[in-house]
């Protein structure tokens, strides 16, 4: 059956006020019509409607102290946060870490689980590894997380996963020689798809700038690059407010950077600070009263030797300088290919690199033709793909909630 015009035309209002309440928290009729310069009545049946669905509460009216005026008190609205959940998930090489939100995108349960890293078994053939591995991996830690709040797959409204590998604009990844990427990405899109309403795959370093974007040091900014610097280096690119990703999602991989001197490579800068203080602890260079002497191999991470780093400090100060320096080469390469106003280091170590930063924002200011960007540190540590996957997973659910909610509603109709 076809829709009238002015079933057309509330079914648009509809949306649009959806898509406004989707973030706004505690909202009136009047934040609607200004937003949208929709009329009161057209606002009104709206919103009713949404009500209906269940996608939108009515808040008791305020009282004294809380914007109380005179009359009739104006009637106060909200998303509906527990009406469905969404769903994150960080596809790490070896570990999946599914995080449920609800609407509104408060985190409310994790589940991890350990999976087989690309090299953990020594296999020498891509066609040896099982296509069906890292998606059953991801439905079990989504199941996991569901089911510490007695919640299911039927729950489940949006979901994001954010995968080290690149994702073009239908969450397929190019091959890799190697067969990395083909496996990171073995047909999750099609898996996830058959099994919730909206799916949206992405690299794990365009989540953090989702993050970044949304919740982070980028919210107000249309032009930003979110930096992943663990054990790999991986980007995340917003031009003119849009994540960009060019034809195989190759955009933010940062390959290019083999061939700048002093780069040489996209390893991360966890490994290049853990190779540079074995070279100088098998030279016998770091005195034996200094904290990094107390680091057996084990304790020989990245986030150990940056903790116990200080450019005051007459050993670890090279390892800063050679890595701040390394830093704004990369940062120097993203300002001259993408023109943004920041540049966000990301990821479980970003905090430690306070000197660093400050050392490549100084090399960056020297060598920019243009203004050059603010480098800041992510506030979000390691958690930063699981944040931009519920972020991602929100915005998959807004475009599809109210057909689903409407769906569910003229099939199971509540109640008289």
């Amino acid at each position: 059956m076809s829709l009238t015009a002015g079933q057309l035309r509330h079914r648009a209002s509809t949306a649009a006020v959806l898509e406004f309440a989707w973030d706004a928290g505690a909202f009136q009729a009047d934040h609607v019509i200004a937003a949208l310069g929709l009329t009161r009545s057209t606002a009104l049946a709206a919103l009713d409607t949404l009500i209906e669905l269940g996608l939108i509460s009515e808040l008791p009216s305020a009282g004294p102290g809380e914007g109380y005026r005179l009359g009739r008190p104006a009637r106060r609205f909200e998303l509906r946060a527990e009406a469905g959940v969404v769903v994150g998930v960080d596809a790490g090489e070896r570990q999946f870490t599914a995080s449920v939100a609800d609407l509104a995108g408060e985190i409310l349960a994790r589940c991890s689980i350990g999976v087989r890293g690309f090299s953990d078994a020594a296999l020498v053939r891509f066609d040896d590894l099982d296509p069906a591995e890292r998606p059953t991996a991801a439905l079990q830690a989504i199941d996991g997380a569901l089911a510490k709040l007695g919640r299911t797959r039927a729950d489940v409204i949006g979901l994001g996963v954010g995968i080290p590998a690149p994702v073009d604009a239908d969450g397929g990844s190019p091959s890799h020689q190697a067969g990395f990427w083909q496996h990171m990405n073995s047909g999750l899109q099609g898996v996830l798809d058959a099994e919730f309403p909206a799916v949206r795959v992405e690299n794990d370093a365009a989540l953090a700038a989702v993050a970044e974007g949304t919740l982070g040091a980028a919210r107000g900014h249309d032009d930003f690059v979110a930096i992943l610097v663990g054990r790999r280096l991986g980007s995340g690119v917003f031009l003119d407010g849009r994540l960009v990703r060019g034809a195989n999602g190759g955009v933010g991989e940062l390959e290019g950077l083999r061939y700048v001197p002093g780069v040489g490579s996209t390893h991360g800068i966890g490994p290049r600070a853990e190779r540079w203080l074995r070279q100088e602890l098998d030279a016998g260079r770091v005195p034996a009263d200094h904290p990094w002497a107390e680091l057996d191999q084990a304790g020989l991470t990245a986030e150990a030797v940056l903790s116990a780093a200080r450019l005051d400090d007459p050993v670890s100060r090279p390892l800063l300088e050679e890595l701040g320096a390394t830093m704004g080469k990369i940062c120097n390469v993203v300002a001259r290919f993408y023109d943004p106003g920041v540049i966000v280091v990301c990821g479980a170590m970003a905090g430690a690199l306070g000197e660093v930063i400050e050392i490549a924002r100084t090399q960056l200011a020297a060598d920019s033709e243009l203004p050059p960007p603010e480098i800041v540190a992510s506030q979000f540590g390691g958690d930063i793909v699981s944040l931009g996957a519920v972020s991602a997973a929100r915005e998959a659910a807004a475009a599809v909630a109210l057909s689903l909610f409407s769906e569910r509603y003229h099939r199971e109709p509540p109640a008289s």
